[in-house]
């Protein structure tokens, strides 16, 4: 999810291959060109993901996107635009799971987004990281969960934006702990990561992404990663799971979605070019390289996922006590 600054140095030679397309021929709906709306800035995870899949999508169908940012309001802008669009394929969405948990921690979200959007496809998976900088005194997650449940006023916890997986996994930790830290909510990631690194912030659960080359080059120190199992690009690093919280599994993800309405057969067709395209072994390895997972999903999947997420988040957000803003 989301907004990493980090992560646009590292993307750079990937976002230069992969520049938004402007062409005559539309998303299988003949002379016009399709809309691929990215309701972030440019440079972030979500808008490089749609950056690297797009054209290869796109030119599955035998037509090409026009990928369009339109940020404000943690992603409501642009998917709202997306939502009051023609359902007639020309303009999508591509967002990610920020859009499950947004009516609960903000007010006045202009749509629903089961009943006013039509599920794609699931593209990647995001995992994050519990990272602290390297002055912090627990040096693993063993000492750090001491050191919360002794003393947690002394530890302040940074999220990228609100109802991002940081903050979501922030408040699940905190009940798991019966405790309550101090949270600094950021306007992105590498703001997050700057005041992490400064020590202004003690800890940050990170998309891994913008996270790895810091953690490489000795500037954070991590913890444990909120996937179900380790990743290959932090090996050593423990899970939530390993740590003593079973049910604690929290990644992001990014997905397309049409306005409600979009015709079944276009949806069939998209989902199996979008899939395609994230099957790719060039695309693969771009996101293993960015600690990212490519999905293979239907729609009926994307549907259950957003359905179960919206629940979950739902029950979180009102067991935490987090009040809309």
């Amino acid at each position: 999810m989301v907004d990493a600054a980090g992560l646009t140095r590292r993307a750079s030679l990937g976002l230069a291959l992969a520049s938004p397309l402007v062409g005559r021929a539309a998303f299988g709906q003949g002379a016009r060109a399709s809309r691929l709306v990215v309701p972030y800035p440019p440079g972030g995870t979500t808008d490089l993901t749609a950056r690297l899949i797009a054209p290869r999508a796109a030119e599955a169908l035998g037509g090409s996107w026009v990928i369009e940012n339109r940020s404000g309001a943690n992603g409501v802008v642009g998917a709202e635009m997306v939502a009051r669009s023609a359902p007639d394929g020309t303009t999508l969405l591509y967002s990610n799971e920020v859009l499950t948990v947004l009516p609960f921690v903000q007010r006045n979200v202009p749509f629903d987004l089961q009943a006013d959007f039509t599920p794609v496809a699931r593209t990647v998976s995001i995992p994050y990281v519990l990272v602290g900088g390297v002055g912090l005194a627990p040096q693993d997650m063993a000492a750090l969960l001491a050191g919360l449940r002794a003393t947690p006023q002394q530890f302040s916890f940074a999220g990228s934006s609100l109802g991002s997986v940081g903050q979501l996994a922030t408040a699940a930790l905190w009940q798991k702990l019966g405790v309550e830290s101090t949270f600094v909510s950021y306007r992105g990631t590498g703001p997050a990561m700057n005041d992490l690194i400064s020590g202004s912030v003690s800890l940050f659960f990170a998309p891994l992404g913008p996270a790895i080359p810091l953690v490489r080059d000795g500037r954070l120190r991590a913890y444990c990663v909120t996937s179900a199992t380790r990743q290959r690009v932090l090996p050593d690093v423990p899970t939530l799971v390993e740590s003593g919280f079973a049910d604690m599994v929290y990644e992001g993800w990014t997905g397309v979605w049409g306005p409600k309405g979009l015709d079944a057969a276009f949806v069939t067709r998209a989902n199996a070019a979008v899939n395609q395209a994230a099957a790719e072994p060039a695309v693969a390895a771009r996101m293993a390289d960015l600690g990212l997972t490519t999905l293979s999903e239907s729609a009926t999947r994307f549907a259950e996922v957003i359905a179960a997420e919206i629940a979950r988040n739902q029950a979180l957000v009102a067991a935490a006590r987090i009040q809309p803003q």
